[in-house]
Formats: C-alpha cells, sequence, structure tokens
C-alpha cells in the first residue's frame, strides 16, 4: 500500500476556518472572494454551479460547488490523489479526519462510516470516502437542515426519493 497524497493539514486549516467564518446564505461574490483567500483558481462558472482548481497536492485538484437561488449550496472538494487501493484510501481518510477533528474537535456524528462536523454558523462539514478519493463536502445552511429534518424523521439517507415503492 503506498500512500496517496493529500490536502495538507494547513490547507484543511484553511478550509475550516473559511466555511466556519460565512454567513448563510453564501451569496456568488462572497464565494469568489473566499475561493480567492484559499488560492483556488477559477475553471468555469455556470448558473447551477462554479468549479475551480485548488492547487492542493493531489492527481484531480477539482472543487465544485452547487448553486441553489443564488447561493452556494455545497462545495465538494478533492482531497486526496485518485487511487484504486482501498486500503490506502482509508489510510487518507483517517489523516484528513484527524486533521478535520485538530480544527472542529470530534466528529457531530457519522453516515455509513463518513463522519461529519456540525458547524455552529448552521453548515456542516462532510468528510466522504467515495470510490476512488476522498472528499470534503461543505453544505449551506439551507442542504444541512434538510439532511438534519430527514435524519429526525428517520428518513434512510440511502434512499431515491420517487424510485418506488419505499415500504419493503
Amino acid at each position: 500500500m503506498d500512500a496517496l497524497a493529500r490536502a495538507t493539514d494547513a490547507q484543511i486549516d484553511a478550509v475550516c476556518e473559511a466555511f466556519t467564518s460565512v454567513s448563510w446564505p453564501l451569496g456568488r461574490d462572497d464565494f469568489k472572494a473566499l475561493a480567492e483567500r484559499l488560492g483556488w483558481q477559477l475553471k468555469l462558472e455556470t448558473s447551477s454551479g462554479v468549479q475551480h482548481r485548488s492547487g492542493y497536492p493531489v492527481n484531480l485538484p477539482t472543487v465544485r460547488s452547487l448553486v441553489a437561488d443564488e447561493a452556494i449550496a455545497q462545495v465538494v472538494i478533492a482531497v486526496s490523489d485518485k487511487s484504486d487501493d482501498p486500503g490506502a484510501l482509508r489510510s487518507a481518510a483517517q489523516e484528513l479526519q484527524s486533521a478535520l477533528s485538530a480544527h472542529l474537535g470530534q466528529p457531530s456524528g457519522s453516515q455509513a462510516g463518513d463522519p461529519y462536523w456540525e458547524l455552529a454558523n448552521g453548515g456542516r462539514i462532510w468528510l466522504k470516502t467515495v470510490p476512488k478519493k476522498v472528499l470534503l463536502v461543505v453544505e449551506g445552511q439551507r442542504f444541512a437542515d434538510v439532511e438534519r429534518s430527514e435524519e429526525r424523521l428517520g428518513i434512510d439517507p440511502c434512499r431515491t426519493p420517487g424510485a418506488g415503492d419505499d415500504t419493503d
């Protein structure tokens, strides 16, 4: 197992600091200034999202942001190399979780093994291991509130709305 390249602890700290200090909803102009402070380079902007290159030391340094009602709703940041090695991905995720915990404290909870931290500003930060890489997912207050409501109602996070009978 080779160690995967990943975002540095300083880069993780900067992302945490940036997103714990914003006010939601985060407008496009405020997000543009935040991205510039983080050193992200604009790649593409559309009506539904914004893409940046993070400059992090990973093989696909992408940042994809979802826009809803002219505000940033979710930001997905690649924080590890892409890899087919599940052990290396687990190791990178553990290191990244340690870096996040050093800044945000212990996780507030987890779903399917992916930890998340509730932010005082109403947002939420997830560390998600997906096939082939580790992602940092920042959710604005609106998206985070929907997830919290679904959790309170006991709605399965893996279900696909409208995909058929949910009654088993």
